[in-house]
C-alpha cells in the first residue's frame, strides 16, 4: 500500500512537470511573403521575416521566440542578392533548443546570399536548425559565367555553442565550371563555424561550394553527410587550443570541378591543421568514404597538417582514379617542434586505400610524426603504399599487420616503400629499415598489366626480392566493393588484422565495430581492413 502510494505520488508530480513542459513548448510560423507582426500559429497566418529579425521577438513572453521554441519556415523565401535573412538574437538552454524547422518544401533562395550567411547565429547557443525532409538552402546566380561572384555563406555560426545543422540540401553557393575562375575566396561555405564548441553538423548534402564545412572549436560533429563539388570538405585550422573531433560515415568525391593552372585551390576532403601555435588535439576520422574524381590539385583525402596530435584515422575507406595521384592520408609537420607542439600521436587503423596513379604519392604518407602508428590497413600505393619519412618514430604497437600492394613485381616500381628518404622495394629490407611490419604481407595482385616478362621472372627467381616473398592473388574472383584492387587485397587480409580492443587511444572505442556495425571480435585475430 505504502509502495502504490509513493508511485501515485511520484505520477502526479510527473505529469505536472510534463505538462508545464508542454505548457511553455512555443510555435511560431514563418513565411518569406508574409507582412504580419501578430499571430503566426499555422501558414496560414505566419509572422514575417521582419518580424524575426527584431529583438523584440526574443524573449520568455508567450508572444517571443525563447527555449524550447520552434520556428517553423513555411514555403519559398526569396532573398535580394547578399541579404542576410534570418537573424537568431536569442539563445536557447540546455534541453530546450531553440529549432528553426523547414517545413516539407521550404526552400531559401537567393541569387547569393550575404557572406554573413542566409541563416545568421553568430554568438548564440542551443541552437538547431533543422531542415526536416527536404529542405534547401541556395544561390541561384553566383558562379563562373553567372551573375555574381560574390563570397557567401548558407549558415554563418561563429561563436555557436551547442548547435546542430542537419537534414539540409545546401547547393550551388559557388558553382564553378571553369579552371581560369579565380573569382572564389575560399568562402563560399555551406556552413561556418569559427570557435564554436559542441557543434554539430549532420545529415546534409553540400555541392557547388568552395570550403563546405570550415571552423574550428571543441567537440565537432559531422556525420552521415553528402559532400561534392567542392575544393575542401573539412577546413579546420585552429586559433588556440581545440579538439575533440568526430567526422564519421560521410561521403566525401568528386572535387575536380575546383583545379586550377597554378594550383590556388588544393582540393582535401578533410583538412585540419595546427599553425602559428594552433593545436587540435585528439578526435576520429571514420568510416567515410573519399572516391570520384579528386582533380589534379589535390592533396589528400585527409591532410593532417603541422600541430595535430592524437588523432586516429580509421576504418576509411580511400579511392582515386588511375589518372590521378595522391597522398591519401597524410600525416605532416614541418618539424617535430611546432609553436603549437609536436605532431604526436596521430595513427591509422583498418583502412582500405588505393592511391591511384603510379606516378607520384602514397597510400600513407607520414612525416616529422612522433609515437605514428599504422595498423590493420589496406594499401595500394601511388609511387608507394607507404612512406616514412624524416623525423617520425613509432610507438611500440607500430606499423604492423597492414596487407601491401607488390608495386615492383606488377609494375616494376622500386618505391613500394619509402624509409627517411630511402626507396625501398624488398619486403624484409622494408622490415629491416623500419623495424616494423614483422605479421604485414606484401600481394600480387595482378588487376595491372604486369612489368615486362623479363624484369617479371629475374624479380621472381631472384632470392630476396619483392615477388619471392609478395603472394599472388591473380587468381582470386573480384567481390563487390567500392575497388575491385582493394577487394582482392582484402582477401588476404582475413584474419591477419591485430587485435585492438585494448588499444588506448583517442577516440578509438567505435574501432570495435567494423565499418557496417559489426562487432569485431573481442579476442582473436581481426581483418585488416574496414570490414
Amino acid at each position: 500500500m505504502i509502495l502504490r502510494k509513493v508511485i501515485s505520488v511520484f505520477a502526479l508530480v510527473a505529469a505536472s512537470l510534463f505538462g508545464v513542459a508542454s505548457a511553455n513548448a512555443k510555435a511560431f510560423y514563418i513565411s518569406g511573403s508574409s507582412n504580419r507582426t501578430n499571430g503566426g500559429g499555422s501558414c496560414g497566418d505566419a509572422l514575417s521575416v521582419a518580424w524575426f529579425n527584431n529583438s523584440s521577438s526574443w524573449g520568455s513572453a508567450s508572444n517571443q521566440i525563447g527555449p524550447g521554441t520552434t520556428v517553423y519556415l513555411c514555403g519559398v523565401f526569396n532573398g535580394r542578392p547578399g541579404q542576410q535573412l534570418l537573424t537568431v538574437r536569442g539563445r536557447g538552454s540546455s534541453g530546450n533548443p531553440i529549432t528553426i524547422k523547414f517545413l516539407p518544401g521550404t526552400v531559401l533562395s537567393a541569387p547569393y546570399w550575404s557572406s554573413n550567411g542566409a541563416i545568421h547565429m553568430v554568438g548564440a547557443s542551443h541552437i538547431v536548425v533543422d531542415g526536416g525532409t527536404n529542405g534547401v538552402i541556395e544561390n541561384t546566380a553566383n558562379g563562373t559565367g553567372r551573375a555574381y561572384r560574390q563570397e557567401t555563406v548558407a549558415i554563418e555560426a561563429a561563436g555557436c555553442n551547442f548547435c546542430t545543422v542537419q537534414n539540409l540540401n545546401i547547393q550551388n553557393l559557388y558553382v564553378r565550371t571553369s579552371a581560369t575562375d579565380m573569382a572564389p575566396t575560399h568562402t563560399e561555405t555551406c556552413v561556418a563555424w569559427h570557435l564554436a564548441n559542441n557543434f554539430t553538423v549532420s545529415r546534409i548534402t553540400c555541392h557547388d561550394a568552395a570550403w563546405a564545412i570550415a571552423g574550428d572549436g571543441n567537440n565537432f560533429t559531422l556525420e552521415y553527410s553528402n559532400i561534392y563539388h567542392i575544393d575542401h570538405g573539412v577546413a579546420s585550422g585552429a586559433e588556440g587550443k581545440a579538439g575533440g573531433y568526430n567526422i564519421r560515415n560521410n561521403h566525401f568525391h568528386d572535387f575536380a570541378n575546383w583545379d586550377s593552372p597554378n594550383n590556388t585551390y588544393h582540393h582535401d576532403g578533410v583538412h585540419l591543421w595546427g599553425q602559428n601555435g594552433g593545436t587540435i588535439t585528439g578526435g576520429a576520422i571514420y568510416n567515410n568514404t573519399f572516391d570520384g574524381d579528386f582533380g589534379v590539385n589535390v592533396t589528400a583525402h585527409v591532410f593532417l597538417q603541422d600541430s595535430i596530435q592524437r588523432v586516429a584515422v580509421y576504418n576509411n575507406i580511400c579511392v582515386a582514379p588511375v589518372n590521378r595521384t595522391i597522398n591519401s592520408i597524410w600525416f605532416t609537420a614541418r618539424s617535430t617542434s611546432m609553436p603549437g607542439g609536436p605532431a604526436i600521436g596521430n595513427s591509422a587503423f583498418n583502412n582500405s586505400i588505393n592511391a591511384g596513379g603510379h606516378r607520384e604519392g602514397s597510400a600513407i604518407f607520414a612525416q616529422n610524426q612522433l609515437n605514428f602508428t599504422a595498423v590493420n590497413n589496406i594499401m595500394s600505393g601511388g609511387i608507394g603504399d607507404i612512406s616514412l619519412e624524416g623525423g617520425t618514430t613509432l610507438t611500440s604497437v607500430g606499423v604492423n599487420n597492414n596487407v601491401y600492394r607488390d608495386l615492383f613485381a606488377e609494375l616494376g616500381d622500386r618505391n613500394t616503400f619509402g624509409w627517411k628518404g630511402t626507396s625501398i622495394f624488398v619486403l624484409s629490407k622494408w622490415r629491416s629499415a623500419c623495424r616494423c611490419d614483422s605479421n604485414s604481407k606484401l600481394i600480387v595482385s595482378g588487376r595491372n598489366t604486369p612489368f615486362p616478362s623479363s624484369v617479371e621472372t629475374a624479380a621472381a627467381t631472384t632470392p630476396g626480392t619483392a615477388a619471392s616473398e609478395a603472394v599472388n592473388l591473380s587468381v582470386v574472383p573480384t567481390a563487390t566493393t567500392t575497388d575491385p584492387e582493394l577487394e582482392l587485397l582484402s582477401t588476404v587480409g582475413q584474419g591477419n588484422g591485430v587485435n585492438l580492443s585494448e588499444l588506448a587511444v583517442d577516440g578509438l572505442a567505435p574501432l570495435a565495430l567494423d565499418r557496417n556495425g559489426v562487432a569485431r571480435p573481442a579476442s582473436g585475430p581481426w581483418n585488416v581492413g574496414p570490414f
